[in-house]
């Protein structure tokens, strides 16, 4: 899977554009969980959407 497919699949499940880059992050990570795309292409979305400045909401963990 490609970003543009990507995007694309958030658009049809979603039905909006996705607003962030870290919107597509966290939903490539819900299909990589779900098992709806294999390693090798969560992988490399991974890095291009952090390429694009993407965070993941779970990257951290804030103690207070």
């Amino acid at each position: 899977m490609r970003l543009l497919e990507l995007s694309h699949a958030y658009k049809q499940e979603k039905g909006h554009e996705p607003e962030t880059v870290d919107q597509l992050l966290d939903f490539c990570q819900q299909l990589y969980i779900k098992g709806e795309i294999d390693y090798p292409s969560y992988r490399s979305l991974f890095q291009s959407l952090h390429e694009k400045g993407a965070e993941s909401s779970h990257s951290e963990t804030e103690l207070v």
